[in-house]
């Protein structure tokens, strides 16, 4: 892969792309004329090698039920081995239609209705919906900035720990939208507390491939064995090869127990189905598209580059919280002195831009923005432009 296909323009509105959808976006920031960089897929295709796959099987012509293989598992396995240094036992491997499926799944197997569920806000905001849909209790132990970076508020994780009505913690790991890598030392922290208060920990890794160096994704239950079996591990290729249109995923669950539990639910509710384009793609991105995945990080990189230079030549005002992870840019528009209603009002009509307003994530992330930085340079060239055009009217 080159820089030049990153850089290549394409045309999502070809087919309902909900990214870029008019009545999605009027009806989201009031007009259709705004850039998106709001939802967490990528402006670029696939891996060469995925698409090609798909195109093979498609052509084959018969689509009827198939099992997955155990090249299927191979795939997967090796992949976490050889990349993250995480050796998956096979047998602990449950299929789920995606990560939100399985946390949802395992909330309701695992808590009663009224429980607390610990979140580590600003958050991704999916988590708290799912909490409050399934009658439980959110509970919030803010991330503190401190010098431009987040930390985890570990006195306050204990109190909230030691209070026996709060039974699990989603950990989002690395973290969406602050884009935070939570180091070894930190996990290690958050696993200690939790085992000694009896909560469990359900950790969401669907962004774990795409980490800068000298960052690292360190993989929940790699900490140790009392950690893998204390926690429920939430994966995905989703987001590492843009397949977020097939949802798939997998839960990873050391302890047999709660293995046996979720594997009977997913029988009893038939969610353990295949798709056979879901799986051609994911065997084929974790066994071939290594290279793919190696020059994607070096151009999101550079966009990030981008990103801080323009804003500390222009928009000094603006901050980038440097991101270890993701390709979601948390950005700091504190200084503009606007609320956030308004910073959100500003921002969609006056500069156009379809960006998440912070507070989506939780009030902590009130004056912040999350901007998708996986899309070709131009088009974020053209929002940074938009962005100071706009600001100079303020």
């Amino acid at each position: 892969m080159t820089t030049s296909d990153f850089d290549q323009l394409i045309d999502r509105q070809q087919y309902p792309t909900q990214k870029w959808n008019p009545q999605d976006l009027q009806a989201h920031f009031g007009r259709e004329d705004v850039l998106p960089f709001w939802i967490a897929d990528m402006d670029f295709s696939a891996p060469p090698a995925v698409v090609e796959k798909l195109l093979a099987r498609a052509r084959q012509g018969v689509y009827g039920y198939e099992y997955r293989p155990e090249s299927f598992y191979d795939a997967v396995i090796d992949w976490y081995t050889q990349r993250h240094r995480w050796t998956i036992e096979r047998t602990h491997i449950e299929p789920c239609p995606g990560v939100l499926s399985a946390v949802a799944i395992l909330i309701n197997q695992h808590t009663e209705e009224g429980d607390g569920i610990i979140v580590q806000p600003p958050v991704f905001f999916e988590f708290r919906l799912v909490i409050r849909k399934n009658g439980r209790k959110l509970v919030k132990n803010p991330l503190r900035l401190a010098d431009g970076r987040y930390e985890i508020d570990f006195d306050d994780l204990e109190a909230k720990a030691a209070d026996p009505r709060n039974k699990i913690l989603i950990l989002c790991n690395p973290h969406n939208p602050i884009g935070r890598v939570w180091t070894r030392d930190e996990l290690a922290n958050i696993d200690e507390i939790c085992r000694r208060h009896n909560v469990r920990i359900i950790s969401d890794e669907i962004h774990g491939d795409i980490v800068y160096p000298p960052h690292r994704y360190v993989p929940f239950a790699s900490l140790s064995e009392a950690a893998a079996q204390n926690a429920f591990i939430c994966l995905s290729p989703a987001k590492t090869f843009n397949l977020t249109g097939m949802i798939d995923g997998m839960v990873v669950i050391a302890n047999e127990d709660d293995r046996q539990r979720y594997d009977h639910f997913a029988d009893r509710f038939q969610i353990n189905r295949n798709n056979v384009f879901a799986m051609a793609a994911i065997e084929t991105a974790y066994r071939e598209a290594a290279p793919w995945l190696d020059d994607l990080l070096a151009y999101l990189w550079q966009n990030i580059a981008y990103v801080r230079e323009f804003l500390e030549v222009n928009l000094p005002q603006v901050k980038l919280i440097e991101p270890e992870g993701t390709y979601l840019i948390w950005v700091d528009f504190t200084k503009l002195g606007l609320d956030a209603g308004d910073l959100a009002l500003f921002l969609a009509q006056e500069a156009r831009l379809a960006l998440n307003s912070g507070f989506w994530f939780g009030r902590e992330g009130a004056g912040f923005m999350r901007m998708n930085i996986a899309c070709p340079r131009s088009v974020l060239e053209e929002a940074m432009l938009r962005l100071k055009k706009a600001a100079g009217t303020l």
